[in-house]
Formats: structure tokens, sequence, C-alpha cells
């Protein structure tokens, strides 16, 4: 056997051999956990809140500003199936109206979904600067980039944002008119590729192409002193 710098050839075929044996099984393994991590098409989930843990922000979840709380709910909503009338006892809150950060948001870690259809209920509950609430979609792991559908009662409109890196920007508005504080109203988006139609209280508002961001998290918006309750946040891959 030929020795070659100190180590034999078939010794270093054998090393070889093994860098590429473990090379090609971390890659079969970091492709079935890319496949674990990416939600499945047709897959929904949703967050009523109902089995979360009063008092404390839903699991899963990393909060940006303001205090996020399941909280109970002394109105007595109606479910979203209108045949049922289930009563929901318990919703999401935030209710940090004066820690000195424009914006409060909240995303959950999981799961991580590419095109999708997604919703949430809200309902303000009180704000002077610019009463708002909003879904986030396609936000990524850290919580800095993606996309945000809001509502802003200073303005009466819906508002598609990017976020990259923590800082907002706007990307197109249409008019909703007023909102009425204590009232439950509807925030909708569908995405495929690169374009996005938004959708309030059922109706469609606007529809924007943007190829920013194509794969994240979803989560719930809101700023300054506003304090506003979610509830019925669904999420479908697509």
């Amino acid at each position: 056997m030929t020795r070659i710098g100190g180590i034999t050839y078939r010794a270093r075929t054998t090393v070889f051999v093994g860098f590429m044996v473990v090379w090609a099984l971390g890659a079969t393994i970091s492709s079935a956990a890319a496949k674990e991590r990416t939600a499945p098409v047709g897959k929904t989930y949703t967050w009523s809140f109902q089995s979360d843990t009063l008092g404390q922000k839903p699991a899963h979840t990393m909060a940006f500003g303001g205090t996020w709380q399941v909280s109970e709910d002394s109105t007595g909503l109606a479910s979203r199936d209108s045949t049922a009338l289930t009563p929901l006892n318990r919703v999401l809150s935030q209710s940090e109206d004066s820690d000195g950060i424009t914006f409060h948001y909240l995303t959950f870690t999981r799961p991580l979904l590419e095109d999708l259809d997604a919703s949430v209920r809200f309902r303000i509950r009180s704000g002077e600067i610019d009463p708002s609430a909003g879904l986030l979609f396609q936000m990524d792991p850290k919580g800095a980039s993606g996309y945000l559908v809001r509502v802003s009662g200073r303005t009466g409109e819906l508002v598609f944002h990017y976020l990259l890196y923590g800082k907002r920007r706007d990307v197109k508005f249409a008019k909703i008119g007023p909102l009425e504080p204590g009232t439950w109203h509807t925030i909708a988006i569908s995405r495929r590729k690169s374009v996005t139609q938004a959708f309030f209280d059922g109706k469609e508002a606007m529809r924007v192409r943007d190829d920013r961001f194509w794969k994240g998290n979803v989560g719930v918006w809101t700023e300054d002193d506003t304090l506003v309750d979610f509830t019925d946040l669904v999420a479908t891959a697509r």
C-alpha cells in the first residue's frame, strides 16, 4: 500500500468514502427537516386561545413590545360558527398603552407557511394616536421581516406594509371607513406566489404584488396606545 503524507492510500479512500456517507446522510436529514418545518398543503391551524393559560401569552410565541396575555372576555363573544353560537370567554389581549414603543406585535414560531390563507378577528378597545390592529404573515424566525396588513383608525384605511429588519414600509392603502371602538372586525389575506389579496370584513380591499418574502410565520399587531383583543386566528397552507 502506498503511503502519502503519512496516510496510506487505502486509508485516504476510506476517509473520503466515510465523509461522503456522512455528507449524504446530513443532506438527507436536512432535507427531511426542512420538509417537516414547512406546513403541508391543505393543513389548517387555528388559535382561539380557549385552552391557553390565563394571564400569559400563548405557547410558541414571541412578543415584541407591549403586554400580551390571554384574558377573560366578559362580553360573551359568538363563535365563528353562527349556527352554534358557542360563547368564547378567552381572547388574546394587548394591554400596554405607554411603554414608549411604537409597534407592539406577537408572532407564532410555528407553523412555517409558504402560500397561505389567513384571517383574524379583532376588537379595538381604545386608542387615541392611531387605533390600529393587524395581521402578520411570512415573518422570519426572528420576527424582524415579513408582511403586515393592518387597519388604521386614524385614516379609516386598510394598509399593506412590509417589515425589513424591524423597519416598517408602506406599500398600498385602501379606504374602509371609520372604525367603531368595541366592534369586532376581520382582516384576512390570501397569498399565492408574489400576489396577496387583502380583505376587510369579508370584502376584498386590495391586491398587491410583492416578492420580498415567500415563507414564514403568522402573528398579530397593534401600535402606539391602542388596546386590542384578538381571537379566531386561522391559517391554512396552500
